[in-house]
């Protein structure tokens, strides 16, 4: 295996890790992780609609109506009408889907500090920098 090749496979196996660690803790609030990419999703852009959430999903329309439907029946989201747009609504929260959404927050913010123990700010930076290099790359090709 070259370089490249071990660098790919170490990415993958992080991300399997990673996912993994979320999973276990999303199943604890009785989430799945097509839900709580949802929850995070709202919460990061406000006054979206569920045609948003399918395009940065990269998602058919019937997934995303469908995991939106399955948190509104849960009382986690909420629609409301879109006064520009008759056919469409905005996804925003309820009490609890704000509460399981700071429940999310914290969970992320304990995992970035396992992941970054002993790493200065400065190599946080530069390796956040790579991986968006990494993803530029991965959009081009």
């Amino acid at each position: 295996m070259n370089s490249d090749q071990l660098v790919s496979w170490k990415l993958v196996l992080l991300g399997r890790q990673i996912r993994h660690q979320r999973n276990l803790f999303v199943r604890h609030l009785d989430l799945t992780s097509e839900q709580a990419d949802a929850l995070r999703y709202f919460a990061d852009h406000p006054q979206s609609t569920i045609t948003d959430f399918k395009a940065r999903q990269q998602i058919t329309h019937q997934t995303a109506r469908l995991i939106v439907k399955r948190l509104v029946d849960r009382q986690l989201l909420e629609l409301t009408s879109n006064p520009n747009d008759g056919r469409s609504k905005f996804v925003g929260f309820t009490p609890a889907g704000l509460e399981k959404c700071q429940q999310l927050d914290t969970h992320i913010k304990h995992t970035s500090q396992k992941l970054f123990t002993g790493f200065t700010l400065t190599e946080q930076q530069q390796l956040l920098a790579m991986l968006a290099r990494i993803g530029q790359n991965l959009e081009r090709n």
